[in-house]
């Protein structure tokens, strides 16, 4: 998961699944999520604003630093959760773009 290249919703199911199922600490997930965001995205509007989302949840969350806006693990690990749950109701899963 470097810097360069092209990402699609699959490998942010991935990402978002391996966190839920504790395959990766909260922090690796954040860092994670920021270096694929990084990623020339191909997807489709609704797609992109789940993601967008998303990203906005692993920025809120801090472990350390407690400001107005931050959230606490369990509250950013629903909100994946959920972003994973709206992706499946677009037909997103892991291994295509788009299930037909």
């Amino acid at each position: 998961m470097g810097n360069s290249g092209e990402a699609g919703v699959p490998d942010f199911v991935r990402l978002m699944k391996a966190y839920l199922e504790g395959l990766i600490n909260v922090d690796d997930y954040k860092q994670l999520y920021f270096v694929l965001t990084k990623k020339r995205i191909t997807t489709d509007e609704e797609a992109s604003r789940i993601l967008q989302q998303a990203y906005g949840d692993a920025d809120d969350y801090d472990s350390e630093i407690r400001l107005p806006y931050t959230i606490e693990e369990p509250e950013l690990r629903e909100r994946v959760r959920r972003s994973l749950g709206q992706l499946a109701a677009l037909g997103y899963d892991r291994e295509s773009e788009k299930q037909t």
